[in-house]
């Protein structure tokens, strides 16, 4: 099976709930200005771009202001109380700025959501500098019970007097993705089926550096016979400069899910990197409840597909029909393959058509 192209979309949304911003005032636009803190607490002050703007070389699209964090040497936190509303995937990203007029100092920042860390990329050796930039942080796909946390980012830097940190933007946003025959979840927590049908390519995403497709088809279950409901059995990733393909396998037992890059097989276990484009294959074969996923499902391996700085996709690629014990034994005549996925908008700025792209609005 091979995605095809794009077709017409036509497509029911059912249910529609929006998502929200966890964070207060993320991007400080109203914020309250030359000297009086925002909303993190233990924040010293936040002030204008326009007053302050010789302390930066870049000045992020749509914030007003940034905040002052630290001034203190040494270990400093600044912190919100979050309400989750739902139980799900989120995603972190922030605007940080290490200040600093030795050009061999480093800023370091973590992430602790109700007292457990989540790793930040891009958050280790942020240069120092006299004008500073604000540099992305980001920490994708963390998964959290519905519920009210401390949220807390910490800074670490060497016991320089003249050091400061700031913070342009913080958001905590849900992460989109799309499971099933296929249930979606829009970069914006918006919730809604996709209503379609066997053999049809739907397009999730188009964007001038990215266009992502989806195969729709159902699971066999008899010579004759099909599951009611198309689920994903194959995506394809279509870049400036390359083509990636995802597929679930098909429906002999022997036909197991691949990845391809231009046409040429990426081996499990390998990475394939150009450019800004990176794509990693590897196994898991685990329960997807282990990974904070929902439903019953064996995962076999999961290929990840990063556009560095604008797009962050993880595809599950989804094997029932053995036991579910050992997973060793087939239980099924034929193999029930399709794909999930997890997708995250790293550039907040942009503004993509699709299915799932539209919900980026």
């Amino acid at each position: 099976m091979r995605a095809g192209a794009l077709l017409s979309l036509l497509f029911c949304l059912v249910a529609v709930t929006q998502g929200a911003e966890i964070l207060l005032n993320p991007e400080f636009d109203g914020c309250d200005i030359d000297g009086k803190p925002t909303s993190w607490t233990g924040s010293l002050a936040s002030f204008s771009f326009s007053t302050y703007s010789y302390l930066f070389l870049n000045s992020p699209p749509g914030d007003k202001c940034f905040d002052y964090l630290y001034s203190n040497p040494g270990l400093n936190t600044v912190s919100q109380t979050i309400t989750i509303p739902t139980t799900g995937n989120y995603d972190f990203s922030a605007l940080v700025a290490c200040f600093v007029n030795n050009p061999l100092v480093t800023c370091e920042y973590t992430l602790t959501i109700n007292g457990q860390n989540f790793p930040l990329t891009g958050a280790t050796n942020v240069p120092g500098a006299d004008p500073s930039i604000f540099l992305p942080v980001t920490a994708l796909g963390i998964t959290l019970p519905a519920g009210t946390y401390d949220l807390v980012i910490t800074s670490v830097y060497v016991a320089e007097d003249s050091t400061s940190v700031y913070i342009a933007s913080a958001s905590l946003m849900p992460a989109g993705g799309g499971s099933g025959d296929p249930h979606m979840v829009g970069f914006q927590g918006q919730v809604f089926d996709y209503i379609g049908e066997a053999g049809q390519v739907i397009n999730l995403v188009t964007d001038p550096e990215l266009q992502v497709n989806a195969l729709l088809n159902l699971q066999k279950v008899g010579v004759n016979s099909f599951m009611p409901g198309p689920v994903m059995m194959e995506m394809a990733f279509v870049t400036r400069g390359h083509t990636v393909v995802i597929n679930a396998g098909g429906y002999q037992k022997e036909e197991t899910a691949f990845v391809t890059v231009d046409g040429v097989s990426l081996p499990v276990g390998q990475s394939f990197l150009d450019g800004i484009l990176s794509v990693t294959f590897t196994v898991l074969n685990t329960n997807s409840r282990y990974l904070g996923l929902t439903g019953n499902d064996h995962i076999v391996a999961q290929a990840d597909v990063k556009l560095e700085g604008l797009y962050e996709f993880r595809v599950f690629m989804i094997e029932n029909g053995k036991d579910n014990l050992h997973h060793t034994k087939w239980v099924t005549n034929f193999p029930r393959r399709f794909l999930d996925f997890n997708a995250s908008l790293v550039d907040l700025d942009r503004r993509p058509h699709g299915v799932l792209g539209r919900t980026a609005a």
